[in-house]
């Protein structure tokens, strides 16, 4: 089922999968295109499309299916260094919607290999990483991956639009111009064989209160005083965030906003979405795929 915005089908398309994920992937021909600014008042609101219902409340089901994306996910990156492929995951969204959850899945589901698996939490840049241009700590310090590897990003480049802006900590029209150098950079990898899968975790802002009042009672260590900020700062980070989601979902690297209410539901859909972007990618598995899976030469 697909869904338009008031504005019409061109400026605001998004797509309601059947799981109740939103997809947005706008066709843009030029990633390097312009910030226009008579575009600023007819950004859609995505996030108050997010259907926060959705769950999956038997653990029984919800092991099911989450050993199913487990073990098409652990195929599928085996698939990856023959086919000279890598996998990106972009994790983004509200404070305590469960980013460092699902990294722990994926990396789970991986059995925690490190010759396969990195995550890479995102902070604020050092004085190093200052002093060079926005992007080139993604780089740095084997961050990006090899051929047949994985790489999650909690928090990304697209910092440079969200925190960046909402804390403005550079000029407008700094944060403007920075939309063309993220679409470039996603088209860049994705040329390169990379995978890139862009997932927003959303959560009601009344569910946030009580995980940080959870967190505080369970896990005080993980409370920082970014957590505070962020309820202070919660609309200014929807309209931000509206705004990353039009400008940068793009049919090569789609915007993917999962419902994070229901962490069963979050959890098995962050692993689904990636595997169907990675069966998109990979296409279906060959003959000599196949064969080298389960250890045949060509001669045996």
């Amino acid at each position: 089922m697909s869904k338009k915005t008031e504005n019409g089908p061109r400026k605001g398309p998004f797509k309601m999968l059947e799981s109740g994920v939103i997809k947005i992937a706008r066709p843009i021909e030029n990633p390097l295109a312009p910030y226009v600014a008579a575009e600023k008042d007819e950004i859609p609101d995505y996030l108050a499309a997010v259907d926060h219902t959705v769950s999956i409340p038997k653990k029984k089901d919800y092991e099911k299916q989450m050993n199913a994306e487990e073990e098409r996910f652990n195929k599928l990156v085996r698939r990856m260094a023959l086919a000279r492929k890598y996998l990106i995951v972009v994790l983004q969204g509200r404070d305590g919607a469960g980013k460092s959850g699902a990294t722990q899945r994926i990396a789970g589901a991986l059995d925690f290999d490190a010759k396969l698996f990195l995550s890479v939490p995102i902070g604020a840049p050092s004085e190093d990483e200052r002093a060079h241009p926005p992007l080139w700590r993604f780089f740095k310090d084997d961050r990006m991956p090899a051929y047949g590897q994985v790489r999650v990003f909690d928090r990304s480049w697209f910092e440079e639009v969200l925190v960046v802006r909402v804390n403005k900590l550079q000029p407008e029209a700094v944060w403007q111009h920075s939309y063309a150098g993220l679409r470039a950079m996603d088209w860049s990898l994705e040329q390169q064989g990379g995978v890139v899968v862009k997932l927003w975790l959303d959560i009601t802002k009344d569910e946030q209160k009580k995980r940080f009042e959870d967190r505080a009672r369970e896990k005080p260590w993980k409370l920082s005083p970014s957590d505070a900020e962020a309820r202070k700062k919660w609309k200014p980070y929807t309209k931000a965030a509206n705004e990353m989601f039009y400008r940068t979902g793009t049919e090569y690297a789609p915007w993917f906003i999962v419902s994070s209410e229901d962490k069963r539901y979050s959890r098995v859909n962050v692993l689904r979405i990636i595997n169907q972007q990675m069966e998109e990618a990979l296409g279906p598995e060959s003959k000599d795929e196949g064969d080298k899976a389960s250890g045949k030469s060509k001669k045996g």
